[in-house]
């Protein structure tokens, strides 16, 4: 089975487990970007604790020399398997968010008055 590949930025490190996903985590950025150079993750998730300038630097390191990386940021670790899927798959399946509407009910009401 083919696993995707998370980075996880957060103080308190601790084991987070997303279903189906190896997850890695680092407690700064510097080590972040270390481990990027080292293979390649799909999904960076950056804890909102983490300084501001810390994470515009990730950014920047993120769009130029890893553009297929996906940057999320999470408040809780609790809501990471959430964040981190919402963000991969909102970037990779976009067609999955779309919403259509089915008035074929609708059309068939009118056509029977």
């Amino acid at each position: 089975m083919r696993h995707l590949k998370t980075l996880v930025v957060t103080k308190n490190i601790t084991a987070p487990k997303i279903l189906n996903w190896e997850v890695s985590a680092v407690n700064n950025i510097e080590t972040a970007i270390e481990k990027l150079y080292q293979q390649a993750y799909n999904v960076l998730a950056i804890s909102k604790e983490t300084e501001e300038i810390n994470k515009s630097k990730l950014r920047k390191i993120i769009t130029v020399l890893f553009p297929n990386t996906i940057l999320v940021e999470f408040r809780e670790i609790s809501k990471l398997s959430e964040s981190v899927k919402n963000g991969y798959w909102s970037k990779n399946k976009p067609e999955l968010q779309r919403s259509y509407l089915d008035n074929s009910f609708d059309i068939e009401l009118a056509s029977s008055l």
